[in-house]
């Protein structure tokens, strides 16, 4: 079966034999099943009809390709744009026919010279060539093809010569005919465009309509795989469900894995920075193309107004009456919303839009501010008078914009007005002045400042600012700085010169100077950050309440908690306990102090109240992504120490990517992906998480993430009884722990620090570290550094042949009172190894719920070595194409580039158990050998 098929040219050009392509089609199963069954039972009539780009060319694709009985099909697409030719349409559907025809009256005589491909099947030339004469002949040439499915596309289009001939053959039709007519209804009148006659043909209608968000959804997915619903909503509301934009749009994305997880306002990043689709162009083109002046000028008003407006106003702006709002209605090229009238989706308008000469563009935007006047959204005024070129306009309305924005939650948003704002070179050096200290706090809280540290070193050098604005301005790009990888160095210059700058705002210059006293980031000692944590509190103690002080606090508060320099309760003390729910600064403030103190809580052992912190911060912190990304961020460290890892690795590369540019949230992220890739015996993947965190470049790290993940390093290489570069890494941790003495971070390090040592047979250094570190923590309320040196002992006295195994026994003890199921586990395997009474089998179920199937595999091969029964761990057979259980742990230790031998070893299973399972996972995975496998899984 083919069919005759040339997308896109106009009707009168030659086609081409073809078989047609299988295309995806997706929620348009009721439709087909209609036409299917109606193209069953010739001779009959499919109408099918809906707007333009939805999807009526895919339905008809595939209507042909399921038929799956050997008849003749042909295709034709009309064209409105080009000279039509008598009876073109139908002379295309015909004159590619390549079989006998059967028996032919002298009739079919009459269209001989319009049929010249088929002349040597034809009867001669009759005199009589009216327009009668050839329907007649042409239903006569259709009824000798036989079983026959003719399908015109875009029939609104067609000739009126082949409309003619169609209607001839629905009211006498042959007996083998289906005729399938796609068009857009708004374009034709009642009935189609063959009118409202039955004829003697069975007549079946098919509406489709726009998807659902269900529908774009899925058509995102088979397009580009799975999306998320943010990413779904926003296609949406970009296209109105017409599955053709749906495609070209999400096909259009570089990185479709950025749509796996974007939220609302990276979704909406992600798909504004499409080009318009070059098919949504073109039919924007097609329709204003066939609009008369009148009309061409309200649709281009309508594209200015971007939104749907009520119909007075876009006869307003465009200059035209009401009347060619109607006729634009009816055809559908605008829509009405309610009471307004605009575009069916943005991206119609803004291929529109962008079609427009710049003059033409801001004469209309000069017109919509004119007529809008006061009353409209701020940032509709503030896009019309920024398209004017209205300054003084744009900075009043763009303003208040950002302000709706922030006091709406999209902060992100109220970036982006205030970057546009403060780039205008005819901006006031006043209101640049004004708008410049606006970005610079702004710009601390959202989690857009890769876009915003461009912005600021430019406006760093402007020579309109006066030395005291530019110095505020080095002081918030340089804690913009703080945040990005490597530019930690540069940050502190810039603070360090802008604080001396006399006239500075004194909350800048505290804020400036508060960054100096946190030990976390670099390698500033414990009394350099107390010397200045001491001149900023001075200044708290004689600041009214308010979100300057609560700012503050929320820079030190972590601080003072982390150097033991008081209780966390204290502490909470000078916080307000509520502020102006309508005070969005203040309420910003207050959520960071309190997930900066739940951070500091997670890491000395705190957990429960770690959680509540996190909790009470998150309330008040909607606009303020940055804030909100941090406490998230130590929910998810949170829930890697509690054992909760179902869907763990998602949500950090989640939070990670959507803060890529910031190493303090994407460093603690790829930390906890890290420990668990460890966990879950995915070892390549645990060192490129790890090498993520910022521990090559300690200096611009931040310090308990480099420490924590200087521990996993060390312990990745014990695993792989790499003693040399164990002991290296733990010698780089400990150096920098005893540089820094800020002991509230030792609990990763000093465990696995004093089992390297003991391996490399260092007792003296692990016995030394063992001693500094009890020292250390005299001042820290911290559980979980007690149990942590609870465990280094252990680790020493089962180094020395003293009786480690009621050591780690207690050791343990206290991790599973602290709710750390695996760490609880891991200590009392060590106990169970040294013959205490303790169950591999238990073990292994422990591991198996919390997915340690590595460490599971352990526990069992020690269960059987001690004679312990045991119950088979083989699921369910006949996983076809899909890896067993047993396979997907294999594949794990395939995709790290482990030999069968290692493999074997780690899991406990012969040599030829995993060349089998090896040989399955090539197979099933479609991989021609080892080597293609490994490439393919990174």
């Amino acid at each position: 079966m083919g069919y005759q098929a040339d997308r896109g040219t106009e009707c009168g050009a030659p086609g081409v034999w073809v078989r047609p392509a299988t295309t995806a089609l997706v929620a348009r199963d009721r439709e087909l099943a209609a036409m299917t069954e109606a193209a069953k039972w010739p001779p009959s009539l499919v109408l099918v009809e809906g707007i333009a780009g939805v999807g009526k060319s895919m339905l008809v694709t595939e209507l042909v390709r399921r038929q799956g009985i050997e008849h003749w099909v042909a295709a034709r697409r009309c064209d409105p744009s080009r000279h039509q030719t008598p009876f073109g349409v139908v002379v295309d559907l015909l004159s590619a026919y390549p079989r006998k025809l059967g028996r032919l009256s002298p009739a079919a005589g009459a269209i001989r010279a319009l049929l010249p491909e088929l002349a040597d099947r034809l009867p001669p030339s009759l005199s009589d060539a009216s327009a009668p004469a050839a329907a007649a002949g042409f239903r006569e040439v259709i009824g000798a093809m036989g079983r026959v499915t003719l399908v015109v596309e875009d029939a609104q289009w067609a000739d009126k010569w082949s409309l003619r001939v169609l209607r001839a053959m629905v009211n006498n039709p042959p007996a083998a005919l289906t005729l399938v007519l796609t068009y857009r209804p708004e374009q034709v009148g009642a009935g189609g465009p063959l009118g409202t006659r039955a004829g003697r043909m069975t007549r079946t209608t098919v509406v489709v309509e726009p998807l659902g968000r269900d529908g774009v959804g899925r058509l995102a997915a088979e397009v580009v795989g799975e999306v998320s619903d943010a990413v779904v909503n926003a296609l949406w509301r970009r296209t109105a469900g017409l599955p053709f934009a749906v495609t070209e749009l999400v096909g259009a994305v570089r990185d479709p894995g950025t749509l796996r997880r974007a939220d609302d306002d990276a979704a909406e990043r992600v798909l504004a920075r499409i080009p318009v689709p070059w098919s949504v162009r073109e039919e924007m083109a097609d329709q204003v193309r066939g609009l008369s002046g009148p009309a061409a000028a309200a649709v281009r008003a309508a594209a200015v107004l971007r939104l749907p407006v009520p119909a007075s106003v876009l006869c307003s702006v465009a200059g035209v009456d009401g009347d060619e709002i109607g006729r634009l209605l009816r055809r559908a090229v605008l829509v009405e919303t309610g009471s307004s009238v605009g575009f069916r989706y943005p991206l119609a308008g803004q291929a529109v839009y962008e079609s427009l000469p710049g003059s033409e563009r801001q004469r209309l935007h000069e017109r919509a501010l004119a007529v809008l006047g006061q009353d409209w959204p701020a940032h509709q005024l503030a896009t019309h008078a920024r398209g004017a070129g209205a300054v003084r306009e744009w900075v009043r309305h763009g303003v208040r914009a950002a302000e709706e924005a922030m006091a709406a939650g999209r902060d992100d948003t109220a970036l982006g007005w205030l970057t546009e704002l403060v780039a205008e070179p005819a901006l006031p050096a006043a209101d640049l002045a004004r708008l410049v200290t606006i970005l610079c706090g702004h710009g601390l809280r959202g989690s857009g400042h890769r876009e915003v540290i461009p912005v600021l070193e430019r406006l760093f050098t402007d020579q309109r600012l006066p030395e005291r604005v530019r110095a505020e301005v080095a002081i918030g790009l340089g804690l913009l700085l703080m945040r990005a990888p490597g530019d930690l160095p540069r940050a502190d210059i810039k603070i360090r010169t802008a604080v001396r700058t006399p006239g500075v705002a004194e909350a800048w210059s505290l804020r400036g100077v508060a960054i100096f006293g946190m030990p976390y980031l670099g390698n500033r000692t414990v009394e350099e950050c107390r010397r200045w944590q001491g001149l900023v509190f001075d200044r708290i103690a004689a600041m009214p309440q308010g979100p300057a002080r609560t700012a503050l606090l929320a820079s030190t508060l972590q601080s003072r908690l982390t150097l033991g320099d008081a209780s966390a309760a204290d502490l909470e003390d000078l916080l307000p306990s509520a502020v102006d729910p309508h005070d969005l600064e203040h309420l910003s403030q207050l959520g960071r102090a309190r997930c900066n103190l739940a951070d500091v809580c997670a890491w000395l052992g705190h957990y429960e109240h770690a959680r509540a912190l996190i909790a009470d911060g998150l309330r008040g912190v909607e606009s303020a992504p940055y804030v909100r990304s941090t406490g998230l961020g130590t929910e998810v460290r949170l829930d890697w120490l509690s054992g909760r890892w179902a869907g763990l690795d998602e949500r950090a590369e989640a939070i990670a990517e959507a803060n890529a540019g910031s190493l303090p949230v994407a460093g603690e992220m790829r930390l906890v992906q890290g420990w668990l890739a460890i966990a879950t015996g995915d070892t390549a993947r645990a060192e490129k998480c790890l090498r993520e965190t910022g521990i090559a470049d300690p200096e611009s790290a931040v310090a308990p993430v480099a420490l924590s993940a200087i521990a996993a390093m060390t312990t990745l290489a014990l695993d792989r009884g790499d003693t040399r570069a164990a002991r290296t890494q733990a010698d780089a941790g400990v150096a920098l722990l005893r540089h820094q003495r800020v002991w509230a971070w030792a609990g990763d390090l000093v465990p696995t620090a004093v089992l390297a040592y003991t391996a490399a047979n260092r007792l003296d250094d692990a016995r030394r570290l063992i001693a500094q570190t009890t020292t250390g923590i005299t001042t820290l309320d911290s559980p979980y550094l007690r149990a942590a040196l609870a465990t280094a002992r252990a680790h020493l006295a089962a180094a020395t042949a003293q009786d480690a195994a009621a050591l780690y026994t207690a050791a343990a003890t206290e991790h599973q009172s602290l709710g750390l199921p695996y760490l609880a586990a891991t200590l009392t395997e060590r106990a169970a190894l040294l013959g205490a009474p303790h169950s591999f089998l238990d073990l292994a179920k422990t591991y198996e719920e919390l997915g340690a199937v590595i460490a599971a595999a352990r526990c069992r091969h020690q269960a059987r070595q001690a004679g312990t029964p045991l119950r088979s761990t083989r699921g369910r057979r006949g996983y076809g194409q899909s890896l067993s259980p047993r396979e997907s742990e294999i594949a794990r230790l395939l995709a790290d580039g482990r030999t069968n031998r290692e493999i074997a070893q780690t899991l406990f299973l012969s040599r030829r158990t995993v060349e089998d399972h090896v040989a399955n996972i090539l197979r099933k995975q479609g991989a021609p050998s080892r080597a293609a496998y490994v490439t393919q899984t990174k």
